[in-house]
């Protein structure tokens, strides 16, 4: 039950002074300041949430102050801040707008499960700490951390009302709001200066941390009394205990932090947030691991990166070579869910116990090894290891030579086969025994060749020498076929292509697909070609029988996932990235397609938090670089976006993508002649539907109108119609959407999205 609005502000009242911009549908929620109501924005057409201050508060803050305190909270950009959409004055109300978040505070979690787990308490306030850190270099104070303000969105931490609190403040010292109630801060969670009515600094808030990481820890608030006056006169006098008291399996380290944090005198606490947060990022929590792990499914397994115990560095390419191999041969087997390379490869060199890397990876099994060349000789050790009791069920070494190494994968397979007995049927005996390539020298070249191509932005086209070489000795088989057409593919895709290669790459694809119609290579890069030809029902189509054939290819689910998006298909994109995330936890592709599919519904907030991790896990990847910097220049924080336009530049400065993100970036700042003068020789005619549309913002936002909405009626036509991205979401073509001809092109986008969504829904 809410409480009564003291102000008088009634729905009716506030749905007129708003009806101009929001359609007000309910009251959410009041307290002792404001009322927050749910609402539509009719010109963006979103749910929003508008906090609207009592008339008391209102009248004590003034207008002038108002704004000028909550521009401050407005250029807060930070992947845990709640951000503020829009905010003013109407009828003597003042508001402010922000995202609707559906999901649960972490008061509302603490209120379900009493304590958190030790890992994840320490990870929320990692990104609580985080959040402050980047709020008080900009001279932010919160002023009312507490388990109410802080929002969890997908398990991360998004804190609400930053920067609202100095305004309060400063009505608050300027009239006769003094009752508890109006009180700025909450008194179970305010430090003794804040409490004492002192000058305030960063450390303010940190205490109102540590008493919500007691909290969190323990399930019982730091500080509790009957009334508010008693409660803030407690935190004086009294010292909570060590969090250890009651939860044994925190570690001194992390509890010291705590103690630190709640320290009665500023002076004594962590100098700063980032301090908290380096702090946070060494403290160690082993014992956690004791808790008993979710449930996972008997059937999952996940192939570690092979140990190369070569005396040569150079052969790790062989020992990855290895490990994929063999993930692909299991993946064949229907019985098992084969964890996917980029999740596996994440826990390479890695000290973790197998129950940490079973939980994390959400599996039962874990295979692990080594592989030792010297020379034409060869030696591969490998163990099954049942990751929820660190059981080894099986292990064995193959000795052989180079020319065994076939022979010695499908051994390995098999062994793993028969320790998990699962009965192989025909089809899948057949597939475990099949050569996809005969020589071993052949094989050697083409793994050298599939690692080149995973760094093919740079434009090292080494890779073709590779397999030409290897066709050379082995002939163009269809393995070393499917590896050519994804090379290309990779080139494509980052504009490096061209009509030429495209059209090369359908007919080669095809001829793939008749030579050999159980590999998936020829079906993938298909798809990929019908991607740039704008044909996304195709895409989507050969897509599927490529996952058919292996379910454990993330780059097939990553561009399978992208096209539902460009298709407007934003429901089955997203729950392709949930098929993709059970299936590889930790791929950094299943963060960045569904940060991409976020875009598109509209909320860029939670796709930063995706893209971050991403970037965390693999920081040279240049599409998690480019996606980033895309988010923040949208967000016109182009502060932020420089480091990655940077990196980007210095990486692959010729990279169409990059040479976008070079050109809008100086558009943002206002200077329009630099942004234009960086697309100088390009030929924008090549490139396909999603970067055709990126050029169009850039347009849009220097005033080219005829240009840009020929070049949106363009990527339109070359298959990117996600309609509510185009219609609404996108910010950078908001010039574009009064001209005349806007609303035809938003209807043509969504008739292609329901016949291409009709046409793949009936195959």
């Amino acid at each position: 039950m809410t409480a009564p609005d003291p102000s008088g502000d009634s729905l009716v009242r506030v749905r007129t002074a708003l009806a101009e911009r929001y359609r007000v549908d309910r009251e959410l929620g009041a307290g002792g300041m404001a009322t927050v109501y749910l609402a539509s924005d009719l010109r963006h057409e979103r749910e929003v949430a508008i906090k609207v201050l009592h008339t008391d508060v209102a009248g004590a803050l003034g207008h002038d102050r108002f704004i000028r305190e909550i521009k401050l909270a407005a250029s807060l950009t930070h992947p845990h801040i709640l951000p503020l959409y829009d905010s003013g004055e109407s009828a003597g109300m003042l508001f402010f707008v922000m995202p609707v978040m559906r999901e649960q505070t972490l008061r509302e979690r603490l209120q379900e499960e009493g304590r958190m787990a030790v890992d994840v308490a320490t990870r929320l306030a990692d990104e609580v700490a985080d959040a402050l850190a980047y709020a008080h270099r900009q001279g932010i104070l919160h002023r009312d951390i507490k388990p109410e303000n802080i929002l969890l969105h997908e398990g991360h931490a998004l804190i609400a009302d930053f920067g609202i609190g100095k305004a309060l403040a400063a009505a608050r010292e300027t009239s006769t709001l003094t009752q508890v109630g109006m009180m700025i801060g909450t008194p179970a969670y305010m430090s003794p200066e804040q409490a004492a009515g002192e000058e305030l600094d960063g450390r303010s808030d940190l205490f109102a941390l540590g008493c919500v990481m007691y909290e969190m820890l323990t399930g019982e608030a730091a500080f509790s009394a009957p009334t508010a006056a008693a409660l803030i006169a407690r935190r004086f006098i009294h010292t909570p205990p060590s969090v250890t008291t009651s939860r044994a399996e925190v570690t001194p380290a992390l509890a010291s932090l705590v103690t630190q944090l709640l320290e009665r005198e500023a002076v004594d606490r962590p100098a700063s947030a980032s301090d908290v947060v380096s702090q946070l990022r060494t403290v160690s929590s082993p014992q956690t691991v004791a808790v008993r792990p979710p449930a996972v499914a008997r059937n999952t397994i996940a192939v570690l990166p092979f140990v190369n115990m070569s005396a040569n560095a150079e052969n790790e390419y062989f020992s990855d070579g290895l490990t994929e191999e063999i993930i692909t041969d299991l993946s064949s087997i229907h019985a098992l869910r084969v964890t996917s390379r980029t999740s596996s490869a994440q826990h390479k060199g890695s000290t973790k116990s197998p129950r940490e890397i079973g939980v994390r990876l959400k599996v039962h099994y874990l295979l692990t090894g080594s592989v030792r060349r010297a020379g034409n000789a060869l030696r591969i050790a490998a163990q099954l290891v049942d990751s929820t009791d660190d059981r080894q069920l099986w292990g064995e070494k193959f000795t052989g030579t180079m020319d065994d190494v076939f022979d010695l994968q499908e051994r390995v397979s098999r062994e793993i086969v028969a320790a998990l007995g699962i009965t192989l049927n025909a089809d899948e005996d057949r597939r475990l025994g099949a050569r996809g390539i005969v020589s071993a020298r052949a094989y050697e070249l083409y793994l050298e060749a599939r690692a080149e191509i995973r760094n093919a932005y740079a434009a090292n086209n080494r890779w073709v020498e590779l397999l030409d070489r290897a066709v050379a000795i082995e002939g163009n088989t269809p393995t070393l076929r499917g590896l050519r057409l994804w090379g290309e593919v990779t080139l494509q895709k980052i504009g490096l292509g061209s009509a030429e290669n495209l059209a090369a790459i359908d007919q080669q694809s095809r001829a793939l697909i008749s030579d050999a119609p159980d590999r998936p290579g020829g079906y993938a890069a298909l798809a990929y070609a019908n991607i740039e030809q704008g044909d996304m029902g195709q895409a989507i189509t050969w897509f599927r029988e490529a996952l058919k054939r292996d379910p454990s290819d993330a780059d097939a689910w990553f561009w399978y996932i992208a096209a539902l998006g460009y298709a407007g298909m934003l429901e089955e994109a997203a729950e392709a990235v949930k098929e993709l995330e059970a299936r590889d936890p930790l791929a950094p592709q299943s963060w960045i397609v569904g940060a991409i599919i976020l875009l598109f519904g509209g909320t860029p907030q939670p796709a930063l938090l995706a893209l971050q991790r991403a970037a965390d896990a693999n920081p040279n990847d240049l599409f998690v670089r480019w996606d980033l910097g895309y988010v923040y220049m949208m967000q016109r924080d182009t502060e932020r976006a420089q480091p990655h336009v940077d990196w980007m530049m210095q990486t692959a400065p010729d990279v169409p993508y990059v040479v976008q993100a070079n050109a809008l970036q100086p558009v943002l700042k206002g200077d329009h002649a630099g942004g234009l003068a960086a697309l100088d020789g390009l030929d924008l005619s090549t490139f396909d539907g999603h970067l055709t549309f990126h050029f169009t913002e850039i347009f849009a936002l220097t005033g080219n109108i005829e240009r840009a909405m020929e070049n949106l009626a363009t990527a339109v036509r070359k298959g990117f119609s996600p309609v509510d991205f185009i219609a609404t979401h996108c910010p950078l073509i908001e010039p574009l959407r009064t001209h005349p001809e806007f609303a035809a092109i938003v209807e043509t986008a969504s008739l292609r999205r329901d016949a291409i969504r009709s046409a793949t829904m009936s195959r």
